[in-house]
């Protein structure tokens, strides 16, 4: 798969770093899927990694500055709350409970909660949805971004040593990572859509 994109991007993308930084951005692999990408395709790892974990900052700074904004649009109009009731609706409930623990200690565990969530190293935890939980949080925005590039790094030591340890096989476990967030994916959209359906029922 690491060729496939090499191949698919190389006429806009030259630079294997470069491509490795724009993959840290996008919602599916994002920085963990962006290591081991780099890695399976022969990137040196640590420069692959200071590149990617460059871009993910800027991207978090943005997301940090702009999701609250959207949050309250969304509350206002009915046409974005349809939009982003699918991205919402999960981390809502998730929020929640970290709202509850967050009270009993001064705002502690909201933040770390957020930390821990993009820590871990699994596809679909990661900038964009971390974001997304810091806003519905209400964590203030500079220790939003503090938690959030944190928790990237964290995730970024854990993905490279797999990587490293994989060896050859990579691009194998590269290609797993890939699969599983499609995985994910399709498992939170029928779950969103059985969510719905039971709220019409109930209605």
């Amino acid at each position: 798969m690491a060729n496939a994109i090499i191949e698919f991007f190389g006429g806009f993308i030259g630079n294997i770093y470069l491509l490795t930084a724009c993959l840290s951005l996008l919602p599916v692999t994002e920085i963990k899927g962006s290591i081991l990408f780099a890695v399976s395709a022969g990137a040196e790892p640590l420069l692959a990694a200071g590149c990617a974990l460059l871009s993910s900052a800027l991207l978090a700074a943005l997301l940090v500055f702009c999701y609250p904004f959207l949050l309250s649009r969304a509350e206002r109009s009915l046409r974005i709350r349809k939009v982003t009731s699918f991205l919402t609706s999960r981390l809502t409930e998730r929020a929640e409970r970290l709202n509850g623990d967050e009270r009993a200690d001064h705002g502690n565990r909201g933040a770390f909660g957020v930390f821990l969530f993009v820590a871990i190293p699994l596809p679909l935890t990661g900038i964009w949805t971390g974001a997304m939980l810091a806003a519905l949080l209400r964590l203030d925005r500079k220790i939003g971004f503090f938690t959030l590039v944190a928790g990237n790094f964290t995730a970024i030591g854990i993905v490279l040593a797999v990587a490293l340890l994989a060896g050859d096989r990579a691009n194998i476990v590269f290609d797993a990572f890939l699969l599983l967030a499609a995985l994910f994916l399709v498992v939170a959209i029928v779950k969103s859509l059985v969510r719905k359906g039971k709220k019409k029922d109930h209605a």
